[in-house]
């Protein structure tokens, strides 16, 4: 369906009763069929109306001397009481304009006997009396569409087939993708329960338009900003879970880039900074094994990266934490082609370096043979030490064609010749055989 309501009329009652009264429904958020609104110049007039008739959940019928002279709205209503008997429900709203029961009974006495809209009662007094059957009082699917209303978003009527995408989507495991946030609960009532669907579409939408907009954890923070504003429903659902946009966008919790979050993470931060001083123990995870100074999430916030470990932090930035909301959009190896780049120089060079550093304790980045020809993985294996490795004109081809498909996915301006002799030249290569040594170490202790 496309149309709350279609509005059946002769055309000499548009100016002093139908125009105002499709413009007063439009008024109440309803999508009104009606030829001014609906017909564009080369349109099929017959088609139009056709679609209107077949398209919308009801009609309005503008009883009136004019409508009994004119065939055209004869022939539309004929179609009104065709859809009416074939669906076996009122679809039929009549108004009654400057005629009496006896002048409708002559007309047609079926049509006579359905109470009917006193259009002598005013205009205001139609549309109220209008209102009650095209917006049900305790509607779930109209009280969601109300809320979308209020965030700014028009959504189809009831009856259109985008509704059962929101209720499938409401209750799939997708609706836990990147840029998802915990609904409200699903409760008993109408308003509970339209209020749920309502934040089910909202995500539904920006979810989708996340990936068209290219949004990941290496975008620009202003870009993060200008599209978190841009989606309906968003800024509240980041500044009610700040910590689910910290981990979308880790980048934004970096002092300075949080935009209009800054107070929402910086109050978490202190939060977290009070907590982590009154534990007790030491961690792995920290760079002399005490315990953190604040939650990791807050770790590009504070001074010493909250004494994590590079390779923590990385780690974080570009999967997130363990078995925590999925964050990674694209292969570990090309966050770290994007780090090489000159497009990561916005990120402030203490932090820069520091995630960089990360990516030499955590070799995630090596990419498998299947991934490229594999030359540099094999040569890797076989030398087992950082000493015996040789840098071949495979391993280097298989550098640059790894990297170029990553110079290709995030539009970076550097050639894979310039960004592979920047990937030799930064130790990643030493860093994972150091790695590979102490993981040999630690499987025989």
């Amino acid at each position: 369906m496309l149309y709350d309501v279609f509005i059946c009329h002769a055309s000499e009652d548009k100016t002093a009763f139908v125009r105002p009264l499709a413009e007063k429904l439009q008024d109440n958020h309803l999508s009104v069929w009606y030829d001014e609104f609906s017909l564009k110049v080369g349109d099929s007039i017959r088609r139009s109306i056709d679609i209107g008739l077949t398209k919308s959940r009801y009609g309005v019928v503008v009883l009136s001397k004019n409508f009994f002279n004119k065939q055209w709205p004869q022939w539309e209503l004929d179609g009104l009481v065709q859809r009416q008997n074939d669906v076996k429900a009122n679809v039929i709203l009549p108004i009654w304009y400057g005629v009496t029961k006896k002048d409708v009974v002559a007309f047609s006495a079926p049509l006579a006997d359905k109470v009917a809209i006193l259009a002598s009662k005013g205009i205001d007094h139609v549309v109220s009396e209008l209102l009650t059957v095209l917006k049900a009082e305790g509607s779930t699917l109209l009280i969601a569409r109300d809320r979308l209303l209020q965030f700014g978003y028009e959504p189809p009527v009831v009856t259109d087939d985008w509704w059962l995408d929101v209720v499938e989507y409401s209750g799939s495991y997708y609706s836990w993708e990147r840029w998802a946030f915990p609904l409200p609960g699903r409760g008993n009532t109408p308003c509970e329960r339209g209020e749920y669907l309502a934040w089910a579409a909202l995500q539904m939408m920006w979810q989708g338009n996340v990936d068209d907009a290219r949004i990941s954890q290496i975008t620009h923070p202003s870009e993060v900003l200008q599209f978190i504003s841009s989606q309906p429903g968003l800024i509240e659902a980041c500044h009610k879970h700040p910590e689910y946009l910290a981990a979308y966008a880790p980048q934004l919790t970096i002092k300075g880039f949080g935009g209009e979050f800054e107070h929402d993470f910086q109050a978490l931060y202190e939060q977290s900074v009070l907590q982590c001083r009154s534990s007790l123990g030491g961690t792995a995870l920290t760079t002399d094994g005490s315990s953190p100074a604040c939650d990791s999430i807050w770790a590009l916030r504070h001074p010493t990266f909250g004494n994590y470990k590079p390779s923590r932090i990385s780690c974080n930035f570009v999967i997130g934490e363990l078995m925590g909301l999925p964050v990674r959009v694209y292969e570990v190896v090309d966050y770290l082609v994007w780090f090489l780049s000159n497009q990561s120089s916005w990120i402030p060079k203490e932090i820069h370096k520091f995630l960089l550093e990360g990516f030499k304790e955590w070799p995630a980045w090596c990419w498998a043979p299947n991934q490229s020809t594999g030359a540099l993985f094999c040569a890797m294996c076989d030398a087992k030490t950082f000493d015996k490795f040789n840098l071949t004109k495979p391993c280097l081809h298989d550098i640059e064609t790894r990297f170029n498909c990553t110079v290709n996915l995030l539009g970076l301006g550097e050639t894979t010749e310039s960004l592979a002799q920047r990937f030799i030249r930064s130790g990643l290569i030493e860093g994972w055989f150091k790695q590979s040594k102490e993981k040999t170490r630690r499987s025989k202790s």
